[in-house]
């Protein structure tokens, strides 16, 4: 009698309390994307998993429930190769959302998964898993992208330091620091100007720009050691006999002029005193 009611008394306690106990699922519930399908893994509290979306534009993974307790869990394993949230190479964020608002959750992951756990009100009736970075479905694993490779340093072209103040000999110049042999410019040949209208003097011509003596002497002249002199062959020698006797007889006429006008002078002046005596 003992024994049964004891046996009543544990059956009347588990049923007071079973209302009470979380219900806990685990499953795995497929999802498509790109064509592709992929199994997607679960443990459930308090609450059942009824369907799950996805949508390539908002980078978004829908999961359905259907809650039975006040405190509900949902912990889901996301494959790399099913969704991912990436940015520049590295792990981004997930935002959750519980029917629009959002909810707590943590997370835990590997090169193959990302596993959330979140917290799920009562009521819920969609769980929205949404990529904060670039979204990836449907890609190669984490641990099969190769990793960025570093390009080798290319060591920095050394330019040869130039002392400061360098000097080079005569007839050199200093070229990219090093001195080299001045080239000289050759000189331009320098042509005297010949003045316009250059005009000569008498006796001198014009030639090469300079005035030089005319070697051309004029009618009754010839040249002779570089001078224009008389052409005594041209010259008629009567004339010359009588231009001498000119010259002499001159000079005699005119002494005997001279004494013929003192003597008439004399002469007068005699008479004159002779009349007043």
């Amino acid at each position: 009698m003992r024994l049964n009611s004891s046996l009543v008394f544990v059956l009347l306690t588990t049923s007071l309390f079973l209302p009470s106990l979380a219900f806990a699922d685990a499953g795995t519930i497929q999802a498509t994307v790109n064509d592709s399908t992929f199994d997607v893994t679960y443990d459930a509290t308090g609450l059942d998993v009824t369907g799950i979306d996805t949508d390539t534009e908002s980078s978004t993974v829908t999961v359905f429930v259907t809650t039975s307790d006040i405190s509900s869990t949902l912990q889901i394993t996301l494959d790399r190769t099913f969704f991912d949230s990436r940015t520049g190479g590295e792990d981004d964020d997930f935002l959750v959302l519980t029917d629009g608002f959002e909810a707590a959750f943590e997370e835990s992951k590997d090169d193959a998964s990302r596993t959330l756990t979140i917290d799920v009100p009562e009521g819920t009736n969609s769980v929205d898993i949404i990529a904060l970075g670039s979204a990836s479905f449907g890609l190669e694993p984490v641990s099969a992208i190769p990793e960025e490779v570093t390009p080798e340093e290319v060591p920095e072209e050394t330019v040869p330091e130039v002392p400061e103040e360098m000097t080079c000999g005569p007839g050199t110049v200093l070229d990219n620091g090093v001195c080299v042999l001045e080239q000289a410019e050759p000189e331009e040949e320098t042509v005297p100007e010949v003045p316009e209208e250059m005009t000569c003097g008498p006796g001198t011509t014009i030639k090469d720009g300079t005035c030089v003596l005319d070697k051309t002497c004029g009618p009754g002249t010839i040249l002779s050691d570089g001078v224009c002199i008389l052409d005594q062959s041209q010259v008629p020698q009567s004339s010359g006999s009588q231009g001498m006797g000119f010259d002499l007889i001159m000079p005699i006429a005119a002494a005997f002029v001279i004494a013929f006008v003192i003597m008439i002078i004399l002469w007068s002046i005699g008479k004159a005193g002779r009349s007043k005596n």
